[in-house]
Formats: C-alpha cells, structure tokens, sequence
C-alpha cells in the first residue's frame, strides 16, 4: 500500500473501547470468528480471554491484540507482550512468537480492517437536522435526514443529500452540490457549480474548487495577467480526500475524481486533471493541469507530476518521483526524474559507488610524493 503501514498493522497509541462494544465481543475467540481465523492457542490460555485494545507489535500489552504480514514483524512478535496476534497465513513463527493466541488468516491487513472497526470510537456526529447558527439560503435544498453543524454556510441553490454530514463551519458555495451520506468535516469549503458524490468523505480543511493556477504576461509586460477558471470540479462516489488537499477547478470543463479514489493529506490537484477510480495518492504530492491517471494508479508521496501528462492504469510511483514523461499502463517508476524503477534503482547503486571511484582514481592520477 502506498501509505507504507499495511505491514505491520495500526500504527500508533492503542485503540479505544467504544461504549456499548460488550466483553463478549472482544474475546480471543469472538474476534477469531469475526474474521474467519483458525486459532492456534498454547496451553493454559482461555480464548474466552477478553481483548482490552489494539496495537503495533512492540507496543502491545499483555490484554492488547497486534497484527503480522510479514517475517520482519514475526521476529518482532517473539519479544512481545502481546495477549493475541492475527497473522498471515504465509508467516511462519519460532515457538517464543507463538507463545500467544495466533489467529491465522489468509491476509492480516483485511482481518485488521474488520477488527478496527469494532474497537474504533463512534465518532460524535452533529445533531440531526440544521444548527440555529447555520446559515442556509432559502434556495437551497436540504435532503433528509442530515446532520448540519454549527456555523455552516450554504447558499443560493446549493443541494444537500439526504443524510450528509456537514461538522462545524463548513461552506457551500452557490450552485454547489453534496451527495447522500456524504460527510464534510470542520471547515471544508465546496466551491460555486462543483459536486461531491455519495458516500465521500473530506477532512476537515479541504478545498474544492479553488482557482487553477494560471497566469501570463500582462500584455504591458508590467506584471502578470490572472486567467479566468470558468470550470468545475466532479468528485464520484465514495472518494475520501485528506486534510488540507486542494482540488483546483477546470480552465474550462470540469476537473475529475473518479469513484473510490483515495487522495492523502495536503495534496494538490490541478486544474483539469482527471484522476481515475480507485487511485490512490499519497500525502505532499502535487499534479499539474491537464494531467491524466488511470484507474487503480498508486501515488508514493511526494511526488511531483508535470502538467499534461498521461499516467497509465495500475501505474506505481516510487516516493518522491518526479514525472516529467508519460507512463505506459502497468508500470512501476521512481526516481527524479522518473523512470523505470529498476533503471532508477541502478543508478542509485551506482551513486553510491562514487565515493570510493573517486578515491581510487585519485590514488591513480595524482604524481607520487617527492622523497
């Protein structure tokens, strides 16, 4: 995965019990049939042990459960303390990281999935309905169902689907358009004409329908002349944009994100772009106008990509990739500038080789010392 973590499991403090989540559900046993695992138990452990939180390999707890993909993190699991660990089917243990509850599953990243979402706190939604301090246009139209927070905006003939959430100080310009179960987090700000589908979901501080970045000279050659973005921006169902992103709205047309794609925090897409479904972009990457990605590309982060480009289907890009070529579908670049993971990788080899030529042919080329 593009956001590095899939190996080890969640990355962080230990998760929250949620009120209303019984002991019964939290138990070894309850958890290994939650996701289909087969249980390896050593001797003396009740599997009607209750499970009091999540964490990664090194930090789990004796009543905390950890999850493992791969070798690097068994060997972590043999120091462990934890009480339980999901494991993929492929890893292979030693007796001391086995010296625990095992749930073995084909993939543990999706067993992970499921088993956070039990533990995870039930987020504090706005009350239903509109907040009396919410100002919303007589125009508007406001679907049922919804969850409109305190100090939002919404104005002149914007639409709301049914069951959307908008937190706190959200705006909808005029025109503008949230689709149904939707949520909008604090301060998210949706600009004239443009759409969100169903389902999305935007943290708090995004920006949808900013002006593309587009100047030239001024024709007096005095300064530099502003051009005019009369587009839109069409975000599809179920995408979900992280903090503090920018999606630039189209020169002309509109610019396109398309279903289920996921875009990190503080990103920047620009003006006429068209991201494909299900991409995923990791955080600090910047794409110029007019640029294409096809469906099911994968984004490193920090990654930099030139304007009017076409970045092919199921495309990966290496960290820090800066893209000044098109990609043919299927392929895997890196480097700056970018190009075929393996040729990059070959020069980085051979960068780090300088050094010691240097030091060698130094050695060759400089006359010998004076006696």
């Amino acid at each position: 995965m593009a956001d590095g973590s899939s190996d080890a499991g969640p990355v962080g403090i230990p998760v929250g019990i949620p009120a209303g989540l019984s002991p019964a559900d939290r138990t070894i046993a309850a958890l290994a049939a939650l996701v289909g695992a087969s249980l390896e138990v050593p001797a003396g452990l009740d599997t009607a042990r209750v499970v009091e939180g999540l964490n990664t390999v090194d930090r789990a707890g004796p009543a905390e459960m950890t999850f493992v993909g791969n070798g690097k993190y068994a060997r972590l699991l043999e120091s462990s303390t934890a009480l339980a660990a999901v494991v993929s089917s492929d890893v292979e243990l030693s007796p001391a990281a086995a010296a625990r509850a095992i749930l073995r599953v084909k993939n543990a990243d999706h067993a992970m999935i499921a088993i956070l979402e039990c533990f995870a706190e039930r987020e504090l939604l706005p009350p239903l309905g509109v907040d009396r301090t919410a100002r919303v246009d007589p125009t508007a139209r406001i679907g049922q169902g919804v969850r409109i927070g305190s100090f939002v905006t919404i104005e002149r003939g914007a639409v709301i689907g049914a069951g959307a959430t908008l937190f706190d100080g959200v705006r909808i310009y005029a025109g503008a358009s949230v689709g149904d179960g939707s949520v909008l987090h604090s301060n998210v700000v949706i600009r004239e004409r443009c759409s969100v589908g169903k389902r999305v979901i935007l943290a708090s501080g995004v920006a949808i329908g900013t002006d593309g970045f587009g100047y030239r000279p001024s024709p007096d050659g005095r300064g530099i002349a502003k051009i005019p973005h009369i587009g839109s921006v069409e975000i599809e169902d179920d995408v979900e944009i992280g903090a503090n992103t920018c999606v630039d709205r189209g020169k002309f047309g509109a610019t396109r994100i398309g279903a289920g794609s996921k875009i990190d925090n503080l990103c920047q897409i620009g003006h006429n772009c068209e991201i494909g479904r299900c991409v995923v972009i990791s955080g600090l990457t910047g794409i110029a106008g007019s640029t294409k990605v096809g469906d099911g590309a994968q984004i490193g982060g920090g990654c930099g990509i030139a304007d009017h480009l076409n970045i092919g289907r199921g495309v990966r890009l290496a960290a820090r990739s800066g893209v000044m070529s098109d990609i043919p579908d299927g392929e895997t670049w890196g480097g700056f500038p970018a190009q075929d993971i393996r040729l990059a990788l070959r020069e980085v080899a051979l960068v780090r080789k300088l050094p010691e030529w240097h030091r060698q042919l130094k050695h060759l080329l400089d006359p010998p010392k004076a006696r």
